[in-house]
């Protein structure tokens, strides 16, 4: 004689809560091989703890019950089952470049914030970049509402054409004007993420080399300041640069009362090391 097990049984020998049990059986996943009519218990078989194991192996492969339950109605077709798993094999495959992506992202930020408080805030060194490239957006006037509409409408750009929240935002301001004119005016903005299209057409790139470097964490409203630090270290010490100011900002926070503030980085390209 087939020997029953219990509701309770079954939990306990399969390391599963009886709750759950109840939902496989309320979704037709997996019902009892017997209920006894008069009081409604539910008993479960040896073949059961079989299907059990079956369900639970696929949950861990990260299968929905929709998609257990299609392995499970397919006994008979290898090749059926086969599709669901390769079909999974891809989603994980998907997933794992995502989470590497989080992890880079992490790392470079990770990276800035000890480095900004390894050298300093505020302090002018010499830091070695690769070869960079950013799209451009040539939407300049910054601080203006039509500024701000143009830069919320590239930002979902990015996003949505490369399917990433994984950027950093790049200004370019005039070498020029801020020797000549004693005037912080911005040129242009740039947006850099990994993995930028060979295609598109905005691409721009900074150049491999020493950049005369800066890090400062404040509003965004007060920043001329830190330029001028920039400004007088290379009349100072009489350093050759190439080309404007970039401003980088690496990491923007907001505290419960609403006020923000943004570490980020000013940097130009040098001629020669000092």
């Amino acid at each position: 004689m087939e020997k029953y097990f219990s509701i309770g049984e079954m939990a306990k020998l399969n390391n599963i809560s009886i709750e759950t049990l109840r939902h496989y059986d309320r979704y037709n996943l997996l019902n009892p091989d017997y209920i006894n009519e008069k009081t409604g218990y539910r008993y479960y078989s040896i073949k059961s703890f079989m299907k059990l194991d079956i369900i639970k192996k696929c949950k861990a492969i990260g299968l929905s019950l929709d998609e257990i339950k299609d392995v499970m109605n397919e006994y008979d077709s290898l090749g059926s089952i086969l599709k669901t798993l390769e079909k999974q094999k891809d989603l994980v495959n998907k997933k794992l470049h995502e989470l590497n992506t989080i992890k880079e992202s992490i790392e470079h930020l990770e990276n800035d914030i000890k480095d900004s408080l390894a050298i300093g805030l505020n302090n002018v060194f010499i830091k070695y970049n690769e070869e960079r490239k950013m799209i451009k957006y040539n939407y300049s006037g910054r601080y203006t509402e039509e500024f701000e509409m143009n830069l919320r409408k590239s930002l979902v750009e990015i996003e949505e054409m490369y399917n990433t929240f994984n950027y950093q935002i790049v200004f370019a301001t005039s070498y020029n004007d801020l020797i000549n004119k004693d005037k912080l005016t911005y040129t242009r903005t740039m947006i850099k993420t990994e993995d930028v299209l060979n295609t598109d057409e905005r691409i721009i790139i900074l150049p491999k080399g020493n950049y005369l470097t800066m890090y400062f964490d404040d509003t965004f409203y007060d920043i001329k300041k830190y330029y001028n630090l920039i400004i007088n270290y290379i009349k100072e010490r009489n350093v050759k640069v190439i080309g404007d100011f970039h401003e980088i900002y690496i990491i923007t926070r907001a505290n419960s009362s609403g006020e923000i503030k943004a570490l980020a980085q000013i940097e130009i390209l040098i001629e020669n090391n000092i």
